[in-house]
């Protein structure tokens, strides 16, 4: 009887060992949220790339909802609406033999933005809701960017080895688009996570895409995964 009780304790020991492991296991799988660093992997035509690189480039706003216009003697005038803008904030990506340039872009009415700055820079017109443009959820390619500038989303160009390909086409409204939605038809852009830190927030999204050069060849981007800072205060 008291073997049977010395052996059940023993058992009892070990499963509770086994949990204590287990549990540590998981605490080292899972780093706090202040340390998670940047990341970034995709895949283009088979090869993958990677980079902890991520920097924040320029933000910027331009005309939205551009076109041509007759101007004076019915000269070429390129105008946008007078009641919205187009806010730009850029991001490059630094890989081994891959260069990317990343745009979240979004078209704010001239009421849902104010003329501030950002840690000490320069004044510009910023949206008031400054997380609204990384909200979760799925975003589309702004195939017309530099063109129309009409679609809210996000526009990608990577420069490698083969050259210099973009998400987006032909810039001058004379001609006819060269990339258009369909284009992106099988293309996605997903935010799956936005978290708060105590100096920034982590965005984590998923992507995959088509991006062209002059001559419309095509190199596919696939198994996108991205994890870095964004909104960080200086």
């Amino acid at each position: 009887m008291k073997l049977k009780y010395l052996l059940g304790l023993s058992i009892i020991f070990m499963l509770a060992a086994c949990d204590k492991e287990n549990t540590e296991l998981e605490t080292e799988a899972e780093p706090p949220l202040e340390l998670l660093k940047d990341s970034v992997s995709y895949t283009v035509n088979g090869e993958k790339y990677t980079s902890s690189n991520v920097e924040r480039a320029s933000i910027y706003t331009t005309e939205s909802n551009t076109k041509i216009t007759s101007g004076v003697n019915f000269n070429y005038l390129i105008q946008g609406d007078k009641d919205s803008i187009l806010f730009v904030r850029d991001f490059t990506i630094k890989a081994v033999n891959s260069f990317m340039f990343l745009s979240f872009i979004k078209v704010y009415s001239n009421a849902e933005t104010t003329n501030t700055n950002e840690n000490n820079g320069s004044y510009l017109n910023f949206p008031k809701n400054k997380t609204d443009m990384f909200s979760t959820g799925m975003y589309k390619y702004s195939t017309d960017f530099w063109r129309d500038n009409s679609i809210s989303g996000i526009a990608i160009r990577m420069i490698n080895t083969r050259g210099d390909f973009k998400s987006y086409g032909e810039n001058d409204l004379s001609k006819p688009a060269s990339i258009t939605q369909t284009d992106q038809q099988n293309s996605k852009f997903e935010i799956i996570s936005l978290q708060k830190r105590k100096s920034d927030y982590l965005l984590e999204a998923k992507f995959n895409l088509n991006v062209f050069d002059a001559k419309k060849q095509v190199q596919k981007i696939e198994n996108g995964y991205l994890r870095f800072s964004i909104l960080k205060v200086n």
